[in-house]
């Protein structure tokens, strides 16, 4: 599923009105972004810098207070003034979204099987037994053994929660998946590892992605292309592996730095900042 973003302003607060010239705060401002079928593009940007509410835009999930201007197209359906029903028939079997946290975007009194399984109960009319037959095959997809069916969240380490959200992110087989800063609250090795994964399943599944992150070092392995946000607006965009090489603008510079500083300090800046993107690695971690 593609998307096509046009002249997107996100203000909260004040009244309604476009973006630009009326009350509020803008926090986005005239973006232009577009995302093909099967393609993997990255929204990189520092904190505070506009990316998470762009993600929120296109889901439909605006906090209260916060009105969006301008046109976010979704496979053809018009996102902005769209009734909350389409909105959650979109999210539910046609976008996928990978939180930041796995251990608060997962219910903590519910199983790794149940949770899961909800976007099926909820979108298709399905047997107990189907559900239950794609549940597991979806587990063993993330390499997640099916003894970890039973568990709770909190019976599991943050890698093997965060394959928990990806497989309930991918159940309905959506065209597009949305990974908002998926590994943030990992380790290095487990962000990899992670990584990895989505790209495997997200190519497999001849999906599209927009991955959002604020490290270059996590883009360069999940996206082929990418843009680059700063205090609201796109400042720079083009394929990862030459904003990697030679950043145009200053905040595209700093995070190039910052990603090569981090890797210096881990696993070394040549592997890390590779273009080239792994396939899957086995294993839950």
């Amino acid at each position: 599923m593609g998307v096509e973003i046009r002249g997107l302003n996100v203000t909260i607060g004040g009244h309604a009105g476009p973006a630009r010239g009326g009350s509020g705060k803008a926090v986005v401002r005239d973006v232009d972004l577009t995302v093909g079928d099967g393609e993997r593009v990255g929204l990189i940007g520092s904190s505070g810098s506009g990316k998470s509410m762009i993600a929120k835009s296109m889901l439909g999930l605006l906090p209260r207070g916060a009105r969006a201007t301008g046109s976010i197209g979704l496979g053809g359906t018009e996102v902005i003034g769209a009734s909350d029903r389409t909105l959650a028939d979109l999210r539910g079997r046609y976008v996928g979204v990978v939180f930041q946290n796995p251990g608060t975007s997962l219910n903590p009194v519910s199983t790794v099987a149940k949770q899961v399984e909800l976007p099926l109960r909820l979108h298709y009319d399905l047997t107990a037994f189907e559900r239950r037959d794609r549940v597991m095959a979806m587990l063993d997809k993330v390499g997640l053994a099916a003894d970890m069916a039973g568990k709770y969240p909190h019976e599991l380490s943050g890698g093997q929660q965060q394959r928990v959200g990806i497989a309930t992110a991918l159940i309905t087989s959506p065209r597009l998946i949305v990974a908002d800063e998926p590994t943030t609250a990992l380790d290095s090795i487990i962000q990899r590892q992670i990584v990895d994964l989505l790209v495997s399943l997200v190519d497999d599944a001849g999906a599209s992605m927009l991955f959002i992150t604020h490290d270059f070092s996590v883009l360069a392995r999940a996206t082929t292309r990418c843009y680059v946000i700063d205090d609201g607006r796109v400042t720079e965009e083009g394929p990862t592996a030459d904003l990697l090489a030679s950043p145009g603008t200053p905040v595209a510079r700093e995070l190039v730095g910052s990603a090569r500083r981090l890797t210096l300090s881990t696993v070394g800046l040549a592997h890390e900042l590779s273009p080239a993107v792994p396939t899957g690695q086995g294993g839950a971690r």
